[in-house]
């Protein structure tokens, strides 16, 4: 049974009751009949009766006079409604509405409310009310009319929302429990079908679905309708066909236990709520079809939109800050927020820190490979080196694919990896790569080049490239000095160089400029330089871990964010 039950009769002019008691009748009897409390409190002012002689309560300071009243119902032209608003004894007990003053309080508080619904203007409605405190149902009477007899109209909806309105009052502290757990229920089923999204997500992209292949299929295909849609991406915007597709998707994903099982439970508070003023409960609304869940097919198409219009991940990095994130690239709990947040370079980091701090490989694996989803080269690449080195065991077979994934976007680190392993089977695409290598500016990429364009002879092109080398890279600089000195016979520009990576604390240049002063041969000088070089850096075929140690610091903060904003944080650092 509903916690409050309401009724709504109305009197037309006219009216006799059953006992021959005209409207004006049925005003003295709500007031004054067995078991009305009388109002002791010196809120109500009676003339021509006796204090305290009825119960009736109105507008505040408003002047009751029970005979008038009566006189003014009888002659009234217009239709006078008889509202009736009811409790259990145990509800009117345990919620402190066993008394007139605290019906009183509540209808005063709500009679605009009731006015609109009865489309009166509140200044037309016309109330008196009488509380009856019987032994089971306790109950207060509420005679409702307007000054203009045409005004008021009370249809089915009125009569809900005013039942509604007075229900959620009188119920409102043991709703709020309520209300707490089903907002709780409907956060976490959000949360749930965000972390399904992205699951979802991650597969089509890989390509290995867990997932129902006719779900792959529709995202699949909702994914093909936004890879040139440049509208809006919320599902009100989207055609009649590619909303059926979504709510499809929907739908299946809602048949998931947890989330099935979360929806479950909002369902059970939303009737519990609704129990407090109502015998028929709501029906149970698919999850695609509820309002309240708009959001979850907006998430199914801002997720098939990032998937299908690649510009838009991009716009996700817009406005990040990438020094805060180079100086917070140790700090778990800041990256771990920002990558939940969507951020692929967050992601990005996060992966480096679980790779490099923790023994978590499967944690780095997912989100260096999340961070893939943004076009993260650097992401790509380390993956390929964490293969490499055997701290990803997983899917071996991935090693090649993400290197040859990073090429693919031009990143300079796995094209001049790439021109390394093809140089003996395909000595000339092996060639191509390392020049593309070097014209995204991989230093090791450019230094080779050079040297190798130094055996052809062609002596210009190749000091420009010994020279863009230099510029990035202190090993190279040094290198550099020496071949200015030596081979070109240049000692003032060498020496320039030597002396500059020697200012930087870099000892293999140190100890060159210090072999010349001590006027060494050429040979020994290289030989001490080499040797130097060879015992701080542990060396296979890993020329990107050489170059990140002898960086030189040439760049300013400035340039440095620029840098990050275009590359998304690739930078020789951050490998």
């Amino acid at each position: 049974m509903a916690g409050l039950i309401f009724k709504a009769p109305y009197y037309k002019p006219g009216h006799k009751t059953e006992n021959g008691q005209s409207r004006g009748g049925l005003a003295k009897y709500v007031a004054t009949r067995d078991g009305v409390e009388i109002l002791r409190s010196g809120m109500a002012e009676y003339i021509g009766e006796r204090r305290g002689s009825h119960g009736m309560f109105t507008d505040e300071g408003e002047v009751i006079n029970l005979s008038a009243v009566g006189k003014e119902m009888d002659e009234h032209t217009g239709n006078i409604w008889g509202l009736i608003f009811s409790l259990t004894r145990e509800d009117a007990e345990r919620l402190g509405y066993n008394s007139a003053e605290q019906w009183m309080n509540l209808l005063r508080s709500r009679r605009n409310d009731i006015a609109k619904e009865m489309n009166i203007a509140p200044e037309n409605l016309r109330w008196y009310a009488a509380y009856h405190n019987a032994e089971t149902h306790p109950h207060v009477h509420m005679l409702v009319w307007s000054k203009r007899p045409q005004e008021p109209y009370l249809s089915t909806t009125g009569i809900y929302n005013i039942k509604h309105t007075i229900a959620g009052d009188i119920f409102r502290q043991e709703n709020l429990c309520i209300y707490k757990k089903q907002t709780l229920a409907r956060d976490d089923l959000k949360a749930e079908f965000r972390a399904r999204m992205r699951e979802l997500e991650y597969e089509i992209r890989r390509g290995d679905f867990d997932f129902a292949p006719e779900l792959v299929q529709k995202f699949s295909l909702l994914c093909e309708k936004f890879s040139e849609h440049k509208g809006k991406k919320q599902y009100g915007y989207l055609n009649k066909n590619t909303k059926k597709i979504v709510d499809d998707i929907v739908k299946m994903i809602a048949a998931d236990g947890r989330i099935a099982e979360l929806y479950d439970l909002w369902y059970q508070c939303q009737c519990e709520i609704q129990r407090t003023y109502t015998d028929e409960m709501p029906a149970k609304i698919p999850l695609e079809e509820n309002k309240e869940f708009k959001s979850v097919r907006n998430n199914v198409v801002a997720t098939a939109f990032e998937i299908g219009h690649i510009p838009t991940q991009r716009r996700r990095e817009i406005g990040y800050d990438y020094t805060e994130m180079r100086d917070k690239a140790n700090d778990f709990e800041y990256l771990k927020e920002k990558a939940e947040e969507g951020y692929f370079m967050a992601m990005y980091r996060l992966g480096r820190y679980y790779l490099e701090n923790t023994t978590e490989m499967i944690d780095a694996e997912y989100w260096l490979e999340q961070a893939t989803e943004g076009e993260n080269t650097a992401a790509m690449y380390q993956i390929y080196k964490a293969y490499r080195d055997g701290k990803f065991t997983t899917t071996p077979s991935h090693k090649m694919k993400y290197l040859r994934m990073a090429v693919d976007y031009n990143c300079h680190y796995a094209e001049y990896k790439y021109s390394k392993i093809l140089k003996e089977n395909d000595p000339k695409l092996s060639r191509e790569y390392l020049e593309r290598a070097a014209k995204h500016g991989n230093p090791q990429a450019q230094y080779d080049l050079g040297k190798q364009l130094a055996e052809e002879g062609q002596q210009e092109e190749a000091i420009r490239y010994f020279e863009a080398a230099a510029k990035q890279n202190l090993w190279a600089k040094t290198s550099l000095g020496l071949m200015y000195c030596y081979r070109f016979d240049e000692w003032d520009l060498g020496m320039e160089h030597l002396n500059e990576a020697a200012e930087h604390g870099y000892e293999p240049a140190v100890e060159a400029v210090n072999a010349i002063h001590r006027n060494l041969n050429a040979q020994i000088v290289f030989g001490v330089c080499d040797l130097l070089y060879y015992a701080s850096n542990i060396i296979d075929d890993r020329a990107e871990d050489m170059y990140t140690q002898d960086r030189l610091p040439v760049i300013d903060k400035k340039q440095r964010r620029e840098i990050y904003a275009k590359k998304q944080g690739l930078t020789m650092g951050g490998m």
